[in-house]
């Protein structure tokens, strides 16, 4: 099963392009010559990165919730599809990033990687460290969620 993990530091060239770490790419395996998909991360400032086979069960979850003939799903469907781009990625892992989506995660020259399971996530570092959740934060929501989880 894959499953992307860890963090990375890669270089942003002045072309928009990105080479993946290569432990990104051998996770991959043969989904390294399908379409990947870049999203714009709808609560943070930064991009994530799918193979196009997990993608599809992330439209098909949120299509499912859908009426296709309802007005407001209709514009909830369009602000979806409008935030995500298909690209290809080079045999050596490098991909283009649109200069759109660059700017969406304010990625300039230094990138952050973060395997988050299904997806890569991409961010500037400086923005990364500002927006990061710290230790302490993370310790506490932790056991907030253990004990709800145990009162269930």
């Amino acid at each position: 099963m894959t499953e992307f993990t860890g963090t990375y530091n890669a270089t942003i060239d002045d072309k928009g392009r990105i080479v993946l770490p290569s432990a990104f790419k051998k996770e991959m395996g043969d989904m390294a010559l399908e379409p990947l998909v870049i999203e714009r991360n709808l609560f943070k400032d930064c991009l994530d990165i799918y193979p196009e086979r997990f993608w599809k069960d992330r439209v098909d979850a949120f299509k499912s919730t859908l009426d296709p003939f309802d007005e407001e799903d209709d514009e909830f469907l369009q602000f979806f599809y409008e935030n995500f781009i298909k690209v290809g990625m080079a045999a050596n892992g490098r991909i283009n990033i649109p200069a759109e989506y660059l700017g969406y995660g304010s990625l300039k020259k230094n990138a952050r990687l973060i395997g988050m399971g299904l997806s890569i996530r991409i961010w500037d570092v400086d923005v990364y460290q500002s927006q990061r959740m710290d230790k302490s934060t993370f310790a506490q929501r932790f056991k907030e969620k253990r004990k709800q989880k145990t009162a269930e």
